[in-house]
């Protein structure tokens, strides 16, 4: 039987209680996550994929298990100060172009009460990703889609971490904050849906919300 990429009120509640548990207590009950997490996990992966080559492009890549567009539940905490062994949330991805960890990407992070999307890419050349900005031409487009989206969606813009705009580009550049950027991200929150039965669906309506700035980061990218 064909999982169903819904997560009901039994499955969020295991997600949120999660973290409070031990990995003998996650074994005991490692039939219960199988059937409420991680069967409906790959099936979300499959219905948003096939949603997205649809809508956005035949080339975007979904892969249905942990360690391809799944998260590990667990948590690296080998240099951590936080020793909770699982995390509360799933954390998906869906990608365009040949290297997963620096293909432009879609995202959705799912936990019991709130649902999190984003578009984003790990930058694979600094200076590259600075010509591109700093040039009228492609940079104003880019800026245009951001503000797009953050007006639609009341997302933050992540990756602006350097404190300073890099030489040789004016600090008082039009892009000063994406000339910043180590890498990129836009995000936002929304509430779980009350009706969770269409929830493939749903979160593929949002990151379609995210199209105007993926195109512009496979294009480019």
């Amino acid at each position: 039987m064909t999982a169903s990429a819904a997560f009901p009120a039994e499955a969020r509640d295991f997600l949120r209680e999660l973290p409070t548990h031990d990995k003998a207590w996650f074994d005991a009950n490692r039939p219960a996550y199988q059937a409420l997490i991680a069967e409906p996990a790959k099936a979300l992966v499959e219905a948003v994929a096939t949603n997205l080559r649809n809508e956005l492009s035949p080339a975007i890549v979904g892969v249905p298990r942990v360690n391809g567009s799944i998260s590990p539940i667990n948590r690296d905490i080998r240099f951590s100060a936080d020793k909770t062994p699982y995390k509360d949330h799933l954390l998906f991805r869906w990608w365009e172009g040949d290297e997963k960890k620096t293909a432009p990407a879609l995202f959705v992070r799912l936990a019991a009460d709130e649902v999190g999307f984003a578009t984003g890419v790990m930058l694979p050349s600094l200076d590259r990703w600075r010509e591109l900005v700093d040039a009228e031409a492609t940079g104003a487009p880019l800026a245009s889609a951001i503000a797009a989206l953050v007006a639609e969606t009341g997302a933050d813009v992540a990756g602006v971490e350097y404190k300073r705009v890099p030489k040789p580009y004016p600090a008082e550049h039009p892009r000063a904050d994406l000339l910043r950027c180590k890498w990129l991200q836009v995000r936002w929150m929304e509430p779980f849906p009350e009706d969770g039965s269409d929830f493939a669906p749903w979160c593929a309506r949002h990151l379609l919300r995210c199209a105007e700035v993926h195109r512009w980061l496979v294009e480019h990218l």
